[in-house]
């Protein structure tokens, strides 16, 4: 079954990139990764959130986790005025209206690298990443305990 943002999700990421919008580099950057995604949130973001909307309905949700899965186990990449990505990262930075630097990495709290599921993943750098990893071999992963929203990883 493809997934279809409802019209409140819809509202808050519209609401969570005014927000953005309104404070946006407020410190002079001059990272080109960030730059990047900041011209994307303020100039393109209806071309990216259409490309946001169409690779979600080519998904499907897998249970319990929630997580939200173009194919099992590769992770996608999305190609994107001229910058090829992976998609999770595409996704989280326009559902959170969020500039990515080259030095963030999305952490999966699900443990699923290919999962799209904004509310799944956490900014953190490689250090981070490679203790979930081994958070994760040790103790496996709490599905109950995964965020439902991603605008909870950000507060």
């Amino acid at each position: 079954m493809p997934i279809v943002l409802s019209s409140r999700t819809k509202a808050q990421i519209m609401t969570r990139r005014a927000e953005y919008l309104r404070y946006r580099l407020s410190v002079p950057i001059t990272e080109e990764q960030y730059l990047w995604w900041d011209d994307v949130i303020a100039n393109h973001y209806d071309e990216a959130f259409d490309v946001y909307k169409k690779l979600l309905a080519k998904c499907w949700r897998v249970q319990p986790t929630r997580c939200i899965k173009l194919t099992p186990f590769e992770v996608t990449r999305v190609k994107f005025r001229g910058v090829t990505m992976v998609a999770h990262r595409f996704t989280y930075a326009v559902h959170c209206s969020l500039p990515l630097s080259q030095k963030q990495v999305a952490r999966h709290q699900c443990g699923h690298r290919s999962c799209l599921n904004a509310a799944h993943i956490e900014l953190g750098d490689q250090a981070e990443n490679f203790q979930d990893y081994l958070a994760e071999r040790a103790y496996g992963i709490r599905d109950w305990l995964l965020p439902r929203d991603p605008l909870e990883t950000l507060r």
